[in-house]
């Protein structure tokens, strides 16, 4: 017999949340204290709207190493006065969460805080250009970062788990500003004369939990070259490249996350699974279409096909899991709108 999470986890999987949570809830108020319950009930809390309530399961979450990283020295700051101070803001999870989330480090700031990030090495060039104090995430254990970018040691008054950062700044959806807050150069790239420049991306992180379920055949996407007037620009890199696409394969030239954002900032379209691409794109205010599972992540768990993260992202959900055709067909409709829009443009 299946445990209860278990069974929640495959009905919401096949999109049938209200049944998963009711489940979740029953078992609940039989076990009320344990943790795997109240981080999965917290999904179901951001799928209601109900942000700060939603955190409050997913940092329980923390306990079980289901989201973020092990805690460091240091006294996470909440709401004390920090002008002044120096706030160590410590990205966590996948690049996509620290693209996603690095927007509050900004928000800090306002607070007079001389704010440092600490993120995975790839993303600190590109976190720098956009005026962010950026270091690698290897911190030592006596109060203080280290990091060979911009000085040797680095001492922090307070500290900021960046994926309850949106929770310690007590914000809900209403508050969240899906406004541009990365930006980089456009580099021009080559298209059929008047063609809509469309970046796409299938696949991401093969380590991603639930990888699996947003997972589909890479030649629904492909297939999407032959609306016409239309130019691609294969974004993927590293994991499941495809030869002799008919697309311009990008691959060789996204050395850096600089070049990707470059490269993004040239197009009039991205359209990814939910990859960092996503995010990236969604952060520099690109137009950007993610698709996603019956079980999306925590950034797109309120329906809909609005986010409140990015105000240029829209969401394309699978409505049957293990079927990707309808959102594709929805996908290639909506780029013929496009397209003659901007012909007629």
């Amino acid at each position: 017999m299946k445990h209860p999470i278990d069974l929640s986890v495959e009905l919401a999987i096949n999109n049938k949340h209200d049944e998963a949570e009711k489940i979740l809830r029953d078992y609940n108020q039989k076990n009320p204290n344990d943790p795997r319950v109240l981080f999965n009930i917290g999904w179901h809390d951001l799928r209601h709207g109900k942000m700060q309530k939603g955190y409050e399961g997913l940092n329980v979450g923390r306990f079980i190493n289901a989201i973020g990283s092990a805690a460091i020295p240091g006294k996470i700051w909440k709401d004390e006065p920090i002008e002044g101070k120096t706030v160590l803001f410590r990205c966590e999870g996948g690049l996509g969460d620290q693209i996603m989330n690095v927007r509050f480090a900004k928000e800090i700031k306002k607070f007079g805080a001389n704010v440092v990030v600490s993120c995975d090495p790839p993303l600190m060039p590109l976190f720098a250009k956009n005026g962010f104090i950026a270091m690698t995430t290897t911190l030592n254990f006596n109060g203080q970062a280290t990091t060979e970018l911009h000085a040797p040691n680095i001492y922090y008054d307070y500290w900021v788990p960046a994926m309850s950062a949106a929770y310690i700044l007590k914000h809900e959806y209403n508050t969240i500003d899906g406004k541009p807050y990365l930006k980089a150069d456009k580099r021009v790239l080559n298209a059929k004369n008047g063609a809509l420049k469309v970046g796409v991306r299938w696949s991401g992180n093969p380590k991603f939990e639930h990888q699996q379920h947003r997972r589909f055949n890479p030649q629904l996407m492909i297939d999407l070259h032959k609306v016409p007037n239309t130019t691609f620009y294969s974004l993927q890199r590293d994991t499941d490249i495809i030869e002799d696409l008919p697309f311009v394969d990008l691959q060789k030239d996204l050395k850096s996350w600089v070049d990707t954002a470059e490269i993004i900032a040239g197009l009039d379209l991205v359209i990814t699974s939910c990859t960092s691409v996503a995010h990236l794109a969604g952060a520099m205010g690109i137009p950007t279409w993610v698709v996603v599972p019956c079980l999306p992540y925590y950034s797109w768990a309120v329906p809909g096909e609005k986010s409140v993260w990015y105000d240029s992202v829209r969401l394309f959900r699978q409505e049957v899991h293990g079927c990707w055709h309808k959102p594709f067909a929805l996908i290639e409709k909506e780029l013929q709108k496009l397209v003659s829009m901007k012909e007629a443009a």
